[in-house]
């Protein structure tokens, strides 16, 4: 510590305002518990400190703690720093007064010394007063307010030694705009800096609801959140505003650092005090969404940049750390607008941008030279570097951040430039307007293709062969799977060995499109090429979607967990490079949680799933999107809320509209069918199997056979329930004998257990017996569970009867029937009386409508052309069965059973 001696002090008056907190005038203040509980846990510390920018609270929360302080019996001296303080004499003068009004007759010998006529040493008053703490026997804080105004050369000397020389039972706790430089990691300080002062979410919602009586929607508190990023004095400036605007949606919408409250702040408040190269310094860095010090040096021109960003991080001026290196930076959006709108009162920024840009495109950072050159209108440089870059970028999965900074380029201008073109149509396809998009995609391509005279540079014949791949997945998005392929196979058959990243993107389009085709043999082996090119590449992306096709594929072939582990360690990997929620991830968790689904362990992923069906990538195809519908319906419905799965699904079913969603739909009616059923509605059911006939009739087979699959398990499902066995056991048999295939047992085992009940209501149990015993081993090894749960309405009663007949064999599954049971009791159905309408044949359950319908026996002999004697005779044995003796009986109980009920 430098020996300076202090010169003859003169005692001055002092303001006894300084000496405590600035009144509030009786305004309510927002609690900040959460950080003055941070603060008091860390009491013991020598020192605690807020460091923050200009308008962050740091006063309030340091009255605040004073007082949850006061009420734990501790004493707390408080001192409101001002500048006239940078004197040392005068700050010990105010510090042994601000103490003394805590403690009286305090730091006698420290004012002996600073009233005396001896020059003493600024060392020796600080011993004197570090000899006078000591005398302390309680508890003290000392609270230093605004400690930034105090500026003295040696400040950060003595305070150290201060510190370090300070009693136990004496802390001092200071609240500052700038880092103290003398902290580092000393374990002796605990540090509150900027990001935790911002209010939270929750603390926004109470200050605007509790202390401005301003309720807002949670879409307004969203959007003012993500502006202000926490700052309280935006959120305060920001309300004065809103109380005076006409338009609060509008004004929300626009409200930026340029807002005159905000603005005004900014200016007096943080700017008006900076040198001046300071300010030159922050005006033009504005422009930039990230910056270092090199690239504030190619803008300024200037070799300082990193003493200038050292500078703007010690003062905090607003600037936000990127990285845990400290090079990269930003600044608060707020700020950044504010110093954008002074730079443009000035001049034009373009000369600026055109330095960022060329200054990213030298540092291989493309998507920001882009951003930049597009920002200064300069659209022939920015399409020069698409040209170079955007296949690499597509690739990358990069292609959104380049479709956002397209949005404001002028229509004449994509028309100029076949690369704008090309990103257009992604657009277009992400958008789901197919047919335009693949309008554009062969407008360009002709373009390209004739050349007009020129030849086309290797940048530009990548991102030809890019639009191809697109051109593939908006004919697989709307169903034409032939034509897709007829494309991928064109191309891949001429693209040369030295182009991986195109010839994996084709075969992995390829690979869904002979999925979705039921050829999984096929698809196998283009997923094996997409495998053997991606050695040749890194492309973390095209790794991802090879693996979400490979596990769709297992998930066809019943290898649950191997197409979980794959979808695994895929997500795993996306996590790393794309971050836990992207665009990326999203289709792996549609993918995941349907293999997840069926080994009934989906409850971890369903919170996922409402955002991957909506935020997706625009290679998701439109069935993985069904899956996750499918999922989400199904989980509800089955764990407890029929009601709500259904409507989940009818909501959803109510979007499929137009050509491509055939395949989806018919899953979707299918399962609604079998929603339908649990909840005793069959003749909903029967009349969704009627709309799905017809949706299906003028589709081949071949083409759907997944679909088709659907609506055989559909129909058996309605014909078992209407104890019509006999037919359902033809489609089964039929459907069953067209999935032999090793890759089809998904289906195969779908279909088998629904046939062993059917074998079973003919009578023939020793074939129903041993068909259903090889498929609930074959389908349990495989991991399957849901398969089960989800049909225990017809698999309970064929597990019962098999205990029954061989109750060895079946004790050994005992587990699985209290799963089924476990699940009837879950949808509210009794397992020892769910048959009781079982027994109803579908004859006598039309009869039963025409009797609701208040028909005679005669009309309905007519209606149904039978005689009136075989009507009497169904009567009979309906009443029988259901127990009743009456026609207004046998109605009323028919409706409790669900035989009569409607939609």
């Amino acid at each position: 510590m430098s020996v300076q001696s202090s010169a003859p002090f003169r005692r001055v008056p002092l303001l006894r305002t300084k000496l405590f907190p600035a009144e509030a005038s009786g305004r309510p203040l927002l609690p900040r518990g959460a950080l003055i509980e941070r603060l008091f846990n860390e009491r013991d510390r020598r020192l605690l400190v807020l460091s923050a920018p200009a308008g962050y609270g740091k006063s309030t929360v340091l009255a605040q703690f004073r007082l949850r302080l006061q009420g734990a019996g501790a004493q707390v001296a408080w001192l409101s720093c001002d500048e006239s303080d940078s004197e040392p004499q005068r700050l010990l003068q105010y510090v042994v007064a601000a103490i003394e009004a805590v403690v009286p007759g305090f730091g006698s010998s420290t004012s002996a010394m600073l009233q005396g006529d001896v020059s003493w040493p600024v060392e020796a008053v600080i011993d004197s007063f570090l000899a006078d703490l000591k005398r302390l026997e309680s508890e003290l804080y000392l609270v230093f307010d605004d400690f930034h105004r105090i500026r003295h050369p040696a400040l950060g000397q003595a305070t150290r030694y201060l510190v370090e020389h300070l009693p136990a039972n004496v802390h001092l706790v200071t609240s500052t705009r700038y880092q103290p430089r003398f902290l580092a990691d000393e374990p002796w300080a605990f540090w509150l800096k900027g990001e935790d002062l911002r209010l939270t979410r929750e603390e926004t919602e109470a200050y605007f609801r509790d202390i401005k009586q301003l309720p807002l929607s949670e879409s307004e508190l969203d959007q003012l959140q993500a502006r202000t990023e926490g700052w309280i004095t935006a959120l305060h400036l920001a309300s004065l505003a809103m109380a005076r605007h006409p338009d609060r949606a509008a004004f929300l919408a626009g409200l930026s650092g340029t807002e005159r409250n905000i603005a005004d702040y900014l200016a007096e408040d943080v700017l008006d005090s900076l040198p001046e190269p300071l300010q030159q310094f922050l005006d033009q860095t504005s422009v930039l969404d990230e910056f270092c010090a090199d690239l504030c040096n190619a803008l300024t021109g200037r070799r300082d940049g990193l003493d200038m960003l050292m500078r703007l991080q010690g003062e905090q001026l607003f600037v936000i750390p990127l990285d845990d290196q400290g090079e990269w930076f930003r600044y608060h959006h707020l700020f950044a607008e504010f110093l954008q709108g002074r730079l443009a009162r000035r001049g034009d920024s373009s000369a600026l941008l055109h330095a960022a840009a060329r200054w990213c495109e030298s540092r291989d950072l493309p998507e920001r030279a882009i951003r930049y050159s597009l920002r200064a209108r300069d659209y022939r440089f920015a399409a020069e570097l698409l040209e170079r870059q955007g296949a690499h970028l597509i690739a990358g999965n990069r292609v959104y951040s380049i479709l956002a900074m397209l949005k404001g380029v002028p229509a004449e201008v994509i028309q100029e430039h076949p690369v704008f073109q090309i990103f257009y149509a992604w657009q277009l396809a992400f958008e789901q307007k197919f047919a335009e998009a693949e309008a554009l995609i062969e407008e360009v391509s002709t373009r390209l293709l004739q050349g007009r005279g020129t030849v086309l540079h290797f940048g530009l014949a990548e991102l030809l062969a890019a639009v191809q791949v697109l051109k593939a997945l908006v004919l697989l998005y709307q169903d034409k799977l032939e034509s897709c392929l007829k494309v991928a196979r064109h191309w891949l058959s001429i693209a040369p060995d030295n182009q991986p990243v195109f010839r994996a993107s084709l075969a992995c389009v390829q690979a869904a499109a002979h999925a979705l085709l039921g050829d999984f043999g096929d698809a196998e082996k283009a997923i094996a090429t997409a495998r053997h090119c991606l050695r040749q590449v890194d492309s973390e992306y095209l790794h991802a979607m090879t693996s979400l096709i490979e596990a769709l594929i297992c998930k066809e072939r019943g290898d649950l967990e191997r197409g979980r582990s794959i979808a695994e360690l895929a997500r795993n990997r996306v996590e790393r490079v794309f971050g836990r929620r992207s665009r990326v991830g999203g289709p792996l968790a549609l993918a995941y949680a349907d293999l997840l689904y069926e080994q009934d362990r989906h409850a971890a992923i369903l919170a996922e799933l409402p955002l991957a069906t909506t935020w997706r990538d625009v290679a998701t195809p439109v069935e993985l999107i069904s899956r996750g519908h499918l999922v989400m319906a199904r989980a509800r419905f089955f764990a407890g809320e029929p009601e709500q799965g259904l409507a989940q699904l009818d909501e959803w079913l109510a979007s499929l509209q137009g050509p491509g969603y055939e395949r989806v739909f018919a899953l979707g009616m299918s399962c609604k069918v079998q929603f339908l059923l649990w909840m005793r509605r069959p003749n909903e059911a029967e009349r969704i199997c009627l709309q799905l006939e017809r949706h299906l009739a003028g589709l081949s087979a071949g083409r759907y056979p997944d679909a088709h699959a659907a609506q055989v398990l559909a129909e058996a499902r309605l014909a078992l329930s209407e104890r019509r066995a006999d037919k359902a056991q033809a489609m089964l048999e039929a459907c069953v004998s067209k999935q032999a295939a090793e890759v089809q047992r998904d289906r195969r085992l779908r279909l088998s257990l629904l046939l062993s009940v059917a074998y079973w209501r003919r009578g023939n149990s020793e074939k129903a017996f041993a068909l259903f015993r090889s498929t609930l081993e074959e389908a349990w090894a495989s991991g399957y569970r849901r398969l089960f749960l989800d049909d225990a309405l017809w698999l309970l009663p064929l597990w019962d009867a098999w205990r029954a007949a061989e109750p060895r064999r079946a004790g050994t599954w005992q587990g699985v029937a209290e799963m089924l049971r476990e699940q009837c009791r879950r949808l509210a159905v009794d397992p020892d009386t769910f048959e009781e309408n079982q027994d109803v044949s579908h004859r006598e359950r039309e009869i039963l409508r025409f009797v609701a319908a208040g028909l005679s026996n005669r009309d309905i002999a007519q209606a149904v052309h039978l005689s009136e004697a075989t009507i009497k005779w169904h009567l009979h044995n309906l009443f029988a069965k259901l127990g009743v003796r009456s026609r207004t009986q046998a109605v009323l109980k028919g409706k409790s059973l669900g035989l009569l009920s409607e939609a």
